[in-house]
């Protein structure tokens, strides 16, 4: 056993020192936040302003000024113009010919079929954004029912929108104590997300065991080292020491993004200018009192997550998901001579995790699937179905059965590993092949 703590402390050790550690535990959390802000801010924002001529050739949805006789729109507050988005109506008929050649971007054909089936035609010289195609459609669709409406109805648009009721789903769980709205959906996405941490971990340190049992094994380091080590040692070291090292990193991440999380609130609540800010919009605008009331309502949820639980799960299955996983890594960089040899033996390795990730984004939709029940257990897929189960607060035995279900296969795994570890780390120049793997399992030695 001091051997396989030496060998920790030296995969501990040795990692922990190099330069890129370092920087990227010190710059990880900053260039993710920047990518990630940079990604929402590319993807939502466009910034290309479009010129709409919507040819409108029965009047559906605008009419004509008598004066001028310039084409304005029949509705109040719609098809108003914006600094990225400018209306214009026409009634000509051959204007899509005239279209190609004016300074126009988008074109929106309106008609009596248009107004009856709801499919409506749009052109294009430039392609609009999501975000500008959602604008112009809430504008067209909400003019042809507030036509509708006065049309066929004979009331006015206000009463027919005060007539309306917007459904709003208050689910309660009967076998709660209480009668308090219950989210498990938006639970299952918190889940998800803690189970996404999980999955990239096992990936990122798991590829880190291999590709260091590869470079020993290339380098003939490991026939220096076996001669005073048995390779199962070597292997349990390795694994639990590049585990120890993505653990620390993890734990630096959090305590810096709460240094950092602290500093900024603490930055904000000692501003004058901000504290005046907030006072004045809390007695100058009582509907921002509401959106911040609504804001509260809506991420409730929060407070009906069993942290406790999911802080203890999340540890559990981030250290057993990854030993279960780095143990197959390890066998897989003991199997060959070169990296470019892994990719047939990493697809039956990581096709586990990868609909583990499915089938816990299916829990979102349907939050009391009972297939997520078996896969909770598989040990395989289990370190990311189960922290969904958990964040729901639905796991009861369901979490003990897991988890031990998670040891013993880890105990096994391991064991299948070893076996593979002990005659593949020393084998050189031969195309290693599944019978060959398993002839090394079932051998007695």
């Amino acid at each position: 056993m001091n051997k396989v703590g030496l060998i920790i402390k030296r995969e501990y050790l040795t990692r922990v020192k190099k330069r890129s550690f370092i920087v990227m535990t010190f710059l990880g959390p900053v260039l993710f936040a920047l990518f990630y802000s940079g990604a929402i801010f590319v993807g939502m924002s466009d910034s290309t302003d479009h010129n709409v001529l919507v040819a409108d050739y029965s009047g559906i949805v605008s009419v004509q000024d008598s004066t001028t006789g310039k084409l304005y729109s029949r509705f109040p507050r719609r098809f108003e113009s914006t600094p990225e988005l400018t209306y214009n109506f026409v009634k000509t008929a051959e204007i899509k010919q005239q279209f190609k050649e004016s300074p126009y971007t988008l074109l929106i054909e309106l008609d009596d079929v248009a107004l009856h089936d709801g499919k409506v035609k749009l052109y294009y010289k430039k392609v609009p954004s999501q975000l500008v195609l959602g604008r112009i459609e809430d504008e067209v669709e909400n003019a042809l029912e507030e036509l509708r409406v006065v049309d066929s109805l004979n009331v006015s648009y206000a009463d027919y929108k005060r007539m309306k009721v917007e459904l709003s789903w208050y689910q309660v769980d009967i076998n709660a104590s209480t009668d308090e709205e219950t989210h498990k959906s938006e639970q299952a996405m918190v889940g998800l997300g803690i189970a996404l941490m999980i999955y990239v971990f096992i990936f990122l340190y798991g590829v880190q065991v291999m590709r260091g049992v590869i470079e020993e094994k290339t380098n003939r380091i490991v026939e220096v080292i076996v001669s005073s080590v048995k390779p199962f040692q070597l292997m349990m070291g390795k694994v639990i020491g590049i585990g120890m090292v993505g653990l620390t990193q993890f734990l630096l991440w959090v305590i810096l993004c709460s240094i950092v999380s602290g500093l900024g609130s603490i930055f904000l609540a000692g501003s004058g200018e901000m504290t005046m800010a907030i006072v004045d919009g809390a007695a100058q605008a009582p509907e921002s009192n509401q959106a911040m009331l609504q804001a509260t309502e809506a991420f409730g949820f929060l407070m009906q997550i069993p942290w406790t639980t999911v802080i203890f799960s999340f540890i559990f299955y981030f250290i057993g998901g990854y030993l279960l996983y780095g143990a197959l890594f390890a066998a897989i960089g003991a199997a060959v001579d070169s990296e470019t040899d892994t990719q047939q033996f990493m697809l039956p390795v990581a096709m586990p995790l990868v609909f583990g990730m499915i089938i816990s984004s299916f829990l979102i939709m349907n939050p009391d699937g009972a297939m997520a029940d078996t896969f909770a257990i598989v040990p395989f897929t289990s370190p990311i179905v189960m922290m969904v189960k958990v964040a729901m607060g639905e796991t009861g035995w369901l979490l003990v059965i897991s988890m031990i279900v998670l040891i013993l296969s880890f105990l096994g795994t391991i064991w299948v590993a070893g076996r593979i570890y002990k005659t593949g780390i020393l084998m050189y120049g031969k195309k290693t092949t599944y019978r060959e793997i398993w002839k090394w399992i079932t051998y007695k030695s």
